[in-house]
Parts: C-alpha cells; sequence; structure tokens
C-alpha cells in the first residue's frame, strides 16, 4: 500500500489466538483502502448476539465494532503494530485474537531476502532440498526447488541466449508440424506459478521485468495461452493451499480457456466439483503433515482411462475416451504435472485425449503414431526459463524408468503392458526394444 508519506508498505502477521469462548475466528488479510486507511474484517463462530471488536494500535483505540458474526472496520493506516482484540470473559477485560504489523516494504523486501540466502522453510518442514515456504493466511509455496522459483520471482532478469534460440526455433516449427501432421490446431499453453495468481499471499514482492516476462516479450503475441485472469478470477478456489498446483476446479478453467481460444464448444466441461481433503505436495513437506480441502471432479468416470503404462512422471503415457465429449477430434498433449488434470479436464470434451509426459517437448515419433487432431504443449512457469525436450523420445524416457526397476518389478510391468488391447500395442513395444 502507498503510506501518507510516499512510501512502500506491507502488512505481516506475528501470531493468533483462538479462544475456545468464541470458537473459529477468522481474520482476513487488511486490505488498503486509498493511501491513508485500513480495513480490517473476519468472522467469529461463537458470536451469539454480536461479540465487540477493537482495533488498537499502541495505546490508541482506532475503532470499536460488532462481530455478528462477521465484522469490517476501517482505521486510519499507520506503521506499527495493530492489534485486533476480542472479549473472552467479563472479569478477564480483552484477549489479543490477532497482531498484524505494518512495516516499510523496503524493509520487509531486506528480511525476506535473508530468509531466501539461509533457506528458511515453513515450520516443521525437513531442511535440504525443496520445501514448503508459508505465505500469508496459511498458503504454502515452494522453496528450495531445483528451478529457483523464488529468484525467478524476485529477480529481474532475460532469458539466457540459449534458451531463447531454442525457444525461437520451436516456434518457427510450429506452423511445419501443423502442415507435417495435418493439425487443426497447436498451442502452447504456460500453467501460471501459484505465486503469480496468489501474489498478495506470497510472502516476496514480484520483480518487474522477471525471466518470464522476458519470454512472453518475446513470443507472446504467438500461438501461446496463459490463462492467468481466467485463474485469478477464482484464485482461492483454483488453487490449493497446501499444493503447488491448480485444483481439478483450476484445470477445468484453464480447459475452458483453451477450448474458447481454439472456438471449440465449452458446454461439456464440468460445473459442479466435490470437496476433497488432502495433503498436497506442498503440506505432506511439513512436519506434522498438513491438510487442506480442494475442489475435486466429482463424476469422473475411471473407465474413461482407457490405458496408462503406469510410468511415474517422465515417460508416462495415458490415453482417455469420452464417447459422449462435444468434439469429435484427437488432442495429444506433451505436458508436465499440471497437465495429468488439465488432460482429465479436457476429457470432458474431447472424444480421445492422449497425454505424454514430456513438458512441451514433442515426440514427433509418438506424433505420427497417435495421429491427433489437435497438439497442446503444456508447460509450467518456472520451466521456461530452460527449454523442451523437443524430438526427445518419450520412449527412451519410459525404457531409463524401467531400467532402475528390479527384474522382478520389470517382468510385471512387461506382462502388464503386454496384456494390453491390441490398439495399444504400438505405444508398449518401443519400451521393450
Amino acid at each position: 500500500m502507498s503510506a501518507m508519506t510516499g512510501a512502500t508498505w506491507a502488512i505481516e502477521q506475528h501470531g493468533a489466538q483462538g479462544p475456545d469462548q468464541l470458537g473459529k475466528v477468522w481474520i482476513a488479510q487488511p486490505l488498503p483502502v486509498g493511501e491513508d486507511r485500513l480495513v480490517f474484517s473476519g468472522h467469529v463462530g461463537n458470536a451469539g448476539n454480536g461479540v465487540t471488536v477493537s482495533i488498537r494500535h499502541g495505546a490508541d483505540i482506532l475503532a470499536i465494532g460488532i462481530a455478528n458474526p462477521g465484522f469490517v472496520i476501517d482505521v486510519p493506516a499507520r506503521q506499527g503494530v495493530y492489534h485486533i482484540e476480542m472479549p473472552v470473559r467479563q472479569e478477564q477485560g480483552r484477549d489479543v485474537v490477532c497482531r498484524w504489523e505494518v512495516v516499510d516494504q523496503e524493509r520487509q523486501d531486506m528480511a525476506l531476502v535473508g530468509m531466501v540466502q539461509r533457506g528458511v522453510p515453513a515450520p516443521g518442514a525437513p531442511s535440504g532440498g525443496a520445501q514448503a515456504l508459508l505465505g500469508r493466511m496459511g498458503q504454502l509455496f515452494l522453496i528450495g526447488d531445483t528451478n529457483d522459483s523464488v529468484g525467478q520471482f524476485t529477480r529481474s532478469g532475460k532469458l539466457s541466449e540459449s534458451s531463447a534460440s531454442e525457444w525461437s526455433d520451436i516456434f518457427a516449427r510450429l506452423p511445419g508440424w501443423e502442415q507435417q501432421f495435418g493439425l487443426e490446431k497447436i498451442m502452447l499453453m504456460i500453467a501460471p506459478a501459484k505465486e503469480e495468481i496468489l501474489r498478495d499471499h506470497y510472502p516476496f514482492r514480484r520483480a518487474s521485468n522477471t525471466v518470464f516476462d522476458d519470454f512472453l516479450k518475446r513470443f507472446g503475441n504467438g500461438p501461446v495461452i496463459m490463462p492467468r485472469w481466467e485463474l485469478w478470477n477464482s484464485r482461492h478456489l483454483a488453487y490449493s493451499a497446501v499444493d503447488t498446483h491448480w485444483t481439478d476446479y483450476g484445470a477445468t478453467i484453464a480447459a475452458r480457456t483453451l477450448a474458447k481460444r481454439w472456438d471449440l464448444p465449452i458446454d461439456a466441461f464440468p460445473n459442479e466439483f466435490a470437496v476433497k481433503q488432502s495433503n498436497g505436495d506442498l503440506g505432506s513437506k511439513l512436519q506434522p503433515a498438513t491438510s487442506y480441502f480442494g475442489l475435486v471432479f466429482c463424476d469422473l468416470p475411471p473407465d474413461r482411462l482407457v490405458f496408462d503404462n503406469e510410468i511415474t512422471n517422465h515417460g508416462n503415457i495415458r490415453v482417455y475416451r469420452n464417447a459422449s465429449a462435444p468434439i469429435a477430434g484427437k488432442l495429444l498433449i506433451f505436458g508436465d504435472s499440471f497437465g495429468t488434470n488439465l488432460t482429465e479436464a479436457l476429457s470432458y470434451g474431447f472424444q480421445e485425449v492422449v497425454y505424454a509426459y514430456q513438458p512441451a517437448g514433442v515426440d514427433t515419433n509418438l506424433v505420427q503414431l497417435v495421429k491427433p487432431t489437435h497438439l497442446l504443449l503444456q508447460i509450467t512457469q518456472r520451466f521456461v526459463h530452460g527449454a523442451p525436450a523437443t524430438d526427445h523420445s518419450i520412449f527412451e524416457s519410459g525404457r531409463k524408468k524401467l531400467a532402475t526397476m528390479t527384474d522382478q518389478e520389470r517382468d510385471q510391468a512387461k506382462a502388464r503392458l503386454q496384456a494390453a488391447p491390441a490398439e495399444f500395442q504400438r505405444l508398449v513395444t518401443p519400451l521393450f526394444a
């Protein structure tokens, strides 16, 4: 927020107490209104006929309101610590439910950069490697990964010359692939990073000219789709608090955005979702693990998945079929972990979807085998600083995975895959060549 002095300010939570007598007390992050006001809001579970809420700054009571059960109170914006207070027991006066501090943004950035340099994860996260970073309002983010997610978000920079050259080559080849394989449509989809969509919950300020921004400046006018604003409109439902990935609901938003871009029908994509508790890939990194409720597909028929070579990640190939889908074509996706539920979402629209785990890396031999009508290259935002493994054989990745298995595991995998229907043997035989 911009304060009265023209300096930049940030809001930081210092902690909270949850008085049992009030039940669950929910406090939202205060929002700046103009240059000189803050708005506090929240909800009290056991409000009864109303609970008095006071906003204190130092010795000054700035405002008093009533939670019945919700409350919205605006106060003057000042640097320093705000206390949100509510009565717990009459004889004990007031308890501090939550404390927020308004600090100078430059001071906060210096402290947070120090955290990154020291590799400070969320409390309870194990040390070393990719870890969970605690953001605002309980959101977890990725830190310590080999792609330096934090650095990519917080530092200005440009694509390396080698990466820019390889991406240029890929975009130059797209028209040729479209003609060579008789494709109706071809597109690159970038799955936005969680911190891109939930940047106000991320504990670091975004740089103005990141490597990803440089990528968009170079190639954004091409056949590229980045459903950033579509996801932003439903961001707390589109991304889980304990996962780096979009939820099934978020994947469906991305699928619907792609269909619109391709002028395809979107009525078949789901509008209803179930709620499921999950640890996520970040919540599972904490000790003890933490979980969250997210939106998942509620009616995805298990028989829609007709083939899966069950190779983990790189080298995995799956085939989905849906005879009732409105789009008669066949979609082939070269994607990453964001592509798994994106593929499931797209199976509501396409009668056949083939998913190959190779982030935006086109294997032309697989394209010739599948003979798709539509081709989608999908990659996560934090991966675009490199370049896709174009022309790499997805079957070679699968063979490497099989080579790491024990003899017994490999024999079992071979027996299972060779028992697949004859029409899928063209996806099996190359794994054992």
